[in-house]
């Protein structure tokens, strides 16, 4: 229990010492010759105190102890919730009452502020000041430890630790239970980049163990932190068989263990939680648990696994040991020379030999007890990559007379062409990426239901990571960005010429003005003379001449 939960001075019972037994023998031996003797009591109480070391009061102290029982055991020390109160009732309901409104509070102060105000109204009520000793060991008495968990404490950890757990995990025949869980490598790889430099880093490592048989079924090494891709080829090796994959990596050792899992135990993490993942195990009849707050426990099994493949990685040089403290200073990063390559073939090595060795406390086999159990398992031959595509990130597109299109780009076949014209009944296409390849997706064919290929369709078909995609675009992205300034200056002299087209109501007043000034009758002109009218010519008319027709 953390510091914050608890009092220093409050202790529990402790263990009895071989120097305290050996103590209460010896105080018992006196006592019996007190007892037992014929001689006057009063001397006999003096010859004991005096080879113990003790006073007499103490000595009959002892006998009223031991007389009752005469065993040994009730001279022990006595705890100290054992021991008479020496506190009055009143200072004992003080300390109990201010204990619970200002200790047991989720605040968690420390104690010695509590203990100062115990005595205060102490003080106050004319009663004897109590020690911070003795608040201190009135604690455990006054409260249990589930209760002070829950009192000066937000975590559930501190509580859930208290609780019993009984039982264990098991499962009656292989399959049955399956769990699965991730962990960084304990163990540095190093690779030559272009031959220009060296990267060292520690990947992650995915395995599939039985809890039946404690035999791991399947295992993935990523240089990417766990997801959904990492799970989809951890599961495709642990649900097929592995003759072709260890034959391409030069392995000549059985490995037999394969199947569907009945059901598939997990933690919380988001890449259990996504609908690609649980649509991939619908598929295939797996039943998924979590193991999610207050049930961690039951993923012993794989987190023992995960630990014991680690303690065999971290014999090798460029170990990263199990934190700081451990490494103490050795150079891990220096000192890496596998490759991913090497951890790759060395990681079923450690579970070819797990598999093969006996378990210390079941005396059990794992390969042996899959070998007799899994006679009656059904064989669904499944290929890896329908597994794989099954459990790959999953995404929906609606078909258009392009094509479907996809970060950013666009991709078709010709197979998809004789599903335009039903593109409209059809509704979206199921869809299924594969991150280190975007060159290629797979559609879900609504005929066949199975999944197809479909390329891009600018016709680039070199691989092309998702990461490595979206890292140019974000770097495109920056060096086209433009300044907030920058965006909104054109903008800004639009908007000047639209205003300065449009004439302004003051504009349009003086406007108005001059033409009623000009229209207006003028005094100077009617003091003007009257000059007479002429008389106009009449107007003469044309006469044409005549034509003649040919």
């Amino acid at each position: 229990m953390p510091k914050r939960l608890r009092d220093r001075t409050a202790k529990a019972t402790p263990t009895i010492t071989d120097e305290q037994w050996s103590a209460a023998r010896r105080v018992a031996g006196e006592l019996d010759k007190i007892l037992d003797g014929a001689g006057p009591r009063q001397e006999a109480v003096a010859r004991a105190a005096a080879e113990l070391r003790l006073t007499t009061r103490q000595i009959y102290n002892l006998l009223a102890r031991y007389r009752v029982t005469r065993m040994a055991t009730a001279l022990l020390p006595r705890a100290a919730e054992t021991r008479r109160k020496r506190l009055s009732s009143d200072v004992e309901a003080i300390i109990s009452t201010t204990l619970r409104e200002q200790w047991l509070t989720l605040e968690a102060p420390p104690l010695a502020p509590v203990v100062a105000e115990i005595r205060a109204r102490c003080e106050e009520a004319g009663l004897a000041l109590p020690s911070y000793v003795s608040v201190a060991r009135r604690i455990p008495a006054l409260f249990g430890p589930e209760e002070i968990a829950r009192k000066r404490s937000a975590n559930p950890k501190h509580l859930l630790r208290l609780k019993p757990r009984p039982g264990y995990i098991h499962a009656a025949h292989p399959l049955d239970v399956c769990q699965i869980d991730h962990t960084p490598t304990d163990i540095n790889f190093v690779e030559i980049v272009d031959g220009s430099g060296d990267f060292v880093g520690r990947p992650y490592l995915t395995i599939v163990t039985d809890v039946a048989t404690r035999s791991i079924l399947g295992f993935c090494l990523t240089l990417e932190k766990p997801s959904v891709l990492s799970v989809a080829l951890c599961l495709a090796q642990a649900m097929c068989p592995k003759e072709a994959w260890l034959a391409a990596r030069d392995l000549d050792y059985a490995w037999p263990m394969f199947g569907r899992p009945r059901l598939l135990v997990t933690d919380s993490a988001k890449e259990f939680k996504g609908y690609a993942f649980q649509r991939g195990c619908d598929d295939y009849g797996i039943r998924i648990r979590y193991r999610d707050r207050g049930r961690v426990h039951q993923g012993g099994v794989v987190e023992r696994l995960l630990g014991k493949l680690n303690a065999v990685l971290a014999t090798y040089p460029g170990s990263s040991g199990r934190s700081v403290a451990d490494r103490d200073g050795y150079p891990a990063e220096r000192r890496a020379r596998l490759s991913f390559s090497d951890l790759e073939r060395c990681i079923p090595l450690a579970v070819i030999d797990h598999n093969l060795q006996e378990n210390s406390k079941t005396l059990k086999v794992p390969i042996k007890e899959w070998q007799q159990n899994s006679a009656g398992l059904p064989r669904f031959k499944d290929d890896p990559q329908q597994v794989l595509l099954s459990f790959l990130p999953r995404t929906e597109r609606q078909l258009s007379p392009q094509g479907i299109g996809m970060f950013a780009l666009h991709y078709y076949s010709p197979w998809l062409g004789v599903l335009v014209p039903q593109r409209d009944r059809l509704g979206k296409l199921e869809i299924r990426y594969d991150p280190r390849d975007i060159s290629h997706v797979y559609v879900r064919d609504p005929e066949t239901r199975q999944y197809r290929s479909v390329e891009r369709r600018d016709g680039r078909l070199t691989s092309l990571t998702l990461w490595e995609f979206e890292a140019e675009r974000a770097r495109r992205r920056m060096a086209n960005q433009r300044s907030s300034v920058e965006q909104v200056a054109l903008r800004r002299e639009i908007a000047t010429i639209a205003a300065a087209a449009k004439p302004s109501k003051r504009q349009l007043r003086d406007a108005v003005r001059v033409a009623h000034a000009a229209a207006a009758v003028k005094p100077y002109s009617a003091m003007q003379p009257q000059e007479a009218a002429t008389t106009e010519h009449p107007v003469r008319q044309k006469r044409t001449l005549p034509v003649e027709d040919w």
